[in-house]
């Protein structure tokens, strides 16, 4: 039997450490490089360092030699939430989504690369005795994404990049249903076409487009329950197996740059998000639950936008100042909501510095993340969501690192 589900991904779970409610509009997650986070993701039109294979991996026709970088981001979110007056705190974890990136360019025309991250991340997490639970007691989603790409540069002017990328994710969601708990791992894997065009107009300005098709993901799973109050409930809430289609939403990102002087550069950028694929969270069983074959949810997200700057400067021949803001727009559907994702419109304030040494290089950043208030007033009761829940104090520290290497 099928059933239709969006993935929801989160970090790679070589070092997964825990969750709590993880700031992201919708699920994404964008922090792929110390750097990138510095500069508010504003890269695509730069395009100038091996994490390029993400946002636009046609950059990779700058990149001379072979190169390497690798590191993580440490995401510690905080999240207050009231539920019919009483005030409830997330749990207070840490995510820690590694990334790594290898570019060896053969030619003068042609250039390959490979890069292991996670464009999407969601997690939340609450005390076992909260009021909610009906709604969600927790959720664990991971996944990681392995892109091999090839550029190649047109003319001195125009780059373009082609290649594949395998998504693994990862589902784990726990909640009360009726009597008992409930809790369902579900895992798949699928393919995205991703796509890049770096430009240069001149010396001072250049513009990047990069591109990350949706991905259908056929995964398989079990649900199951536990803490049942009677022994005959076991055949009304049997465990059983799960099949359904996974997907993930189509992204488009864009930047440009300009140069107004050699060591300094500013970009703005955006990204588009067709979040309106998510539809509904639905989940088919083998074996009836509760006299039911599936678990439905009506979630009708829609196309967002994100908007950035950055700014870099480089100080010194071994030193590099960075500073970025980010506007990030919430898909979520106000008369559809639920604690998996109290989340809302983002603001995201940055700063980093590089280092430069021989071969190597060193890149370091902090994230300020301030996330808008959310109202459940207009959710249709029935699905564990108090309707005068709000979610509120929403505020993220990240903190990334990076370790690159020239050959």
């Amino acid at each position: 039997m099928k059933r239709r589900l969006l993935s929801v991904a989160a970090v790679l779970c070589l070092v997964l450490a825990g969750v709590s409610s993880a700031s992201a509009a919708g699920y994404a997650l964008y922090e792929y490089s110390a750097r990138g986070n510095a500069l508010g993701g504003a890269v695509v039109g730069r395009a100038d360092d091996p994490s390029t294979i993400v946002t636009n991996p046609a950059g990779m026709t700058q990149l001379e030699g072979t190169q390497v970088a690798f590191g993580a981001s440490f995401i510690m979110p905080n999240m207050d939430l009231t539920y019919n007056g009483d005030q409830v705190h997330g749990q207070n974890n840490t995510w820690i989504p590694p990334h790594f990136y290898l570019t060896h360019k053969i030619n003068d025309k042609w250039a390959v690369g490979v890069g292991m991250y996670s464009r999407f991340g969601l997690g939340t997490e609450f005390d076992s005795d909260w009021k909610g639970k009906n709604n969600l007691q927790s959720a664990v989603i991971e996944s990681y994404s392995i892109n091999p790409n090839v550029a190649y540069q047109v003319t001195d002017e125009l780059s373009l990049a082609v290649g594949v990328e395998y998504v693994h994710m990862a589902l784990d969601i726990d909640k009360l249903a009726g009597p008992t708990n409930a809790k369902l791992e579900a895992e798949g894997a699928g393919t995205a076409l991703t796509l890049g065009l770096l430009y240069k107009f001149n010396d001072q300005w250049r513009f990047g487009l990069g591109y990350h098709s949706q991905a259908e993901v056929e995964a398989t799973g079990t649900q199951k329950f536990y803490n049942l109050p009677a022994a005959a409930l076991v055949t009304t809430f049997p465990r059983t197996n799960v099949t359904g289609t996974v997907i993930l939403p189509a992204m488009t990102t864009m930047g440009l740059t300009y140069y107004p002087m050699e060591d300094l550069s500013i970009e703005v950028g955006a990204v588009f998000t067709q979040w309106s694929t998510y539809n509904q969270l639905r989940f088919e069983f083998d074996d009836p639950v509760n006299g039911a074959f599936d678990s439905t949810a009506v979630k009708n997200w829609k196309d967002v936008w994100r908007y950035n700057v950055g700014v870099e400067y480089e100080a010194l021949d071994w030193l590099t100042l960075r500073c970025g803001y980010v506007y990030d727009e919430s898909p979520l559907n106000d008369t559809h909501l639920d604690y998996l994702i109290p989340g809302n419109d983002r603001q995201i304030y940055s700063v980093g510095v590089g280092f430069e040494y021989d071969a190597w290089t060193l890149d370091l950043s902090y994230s300020y993340l301030w996330m808008k208030g959310r109202d459940y007033g207009n959710t249709p009761t029935g699905a564990g969501v108090a309707t005068n829940s709000h979610a509120k104090n929403s505020r993220t520290d990240i903190y990334g690192v990076t370790l690159g290497y020239k050959f």
